[in-house]
């Protein structure tokens, strides 16, 4: 009796950290997804200001990594859904936070390339 109990604390303790996850995880997604739109617009105003292969270049590192963080977490979502409904293995509490680093290296680096993207940009002059 006293183990079943225990059993059911530590699988309602899991349910909660994969649903908690799961909300993490959208809020992710839906900033990467806010990012890719953005990274459409600096695109036209690259296009039709700066010009310069380095920019061209950046944007489309910052492209590919917005893109490769999202597949990552889409194939992440599905893991932790499964997960949630059907497995009986203990929570992964360094799998999340690995995700976690993930997230935070991919806007660190999304940042800072519109900072440069934005540096260049107040060099030009408005006539």
């Amino acid at each position: 009796m006293l183990l079943n109990s225990n059993l059911e604390k530590i699988s309602d303790t899991k349910k909660l950290c994969l649903k908690k996850d799961l909300m993490e995880l959208q809020h992710w997604l839906t900033k990467l997804e806010e990012n890719h739109h953005e990274l459409d617009y600096l695109q036209l105003i690259h296009k039709k200001i700066i010009q310069d292969s380095e920019t061209a270049y950046g944007l489309q590192q910052v492209r590919r990594i917005n893109t490769l963080v999202f597949a990552s977490f889409c194939k992440y979502e599905q893991e932790l859904k499964k997960n949630l409904e059907y497995s009986h293995e203990m929570y992964d509490f360094k799998r999340h936070e690995k995700k976690r680093v993930e997230y935070i290296n991919s806007d660190k680096h999304f940042y800072d390339f519109k900072i440069r993207f934005y540096k260049k940009l107040s060099k030009y002059n408005i006539r």
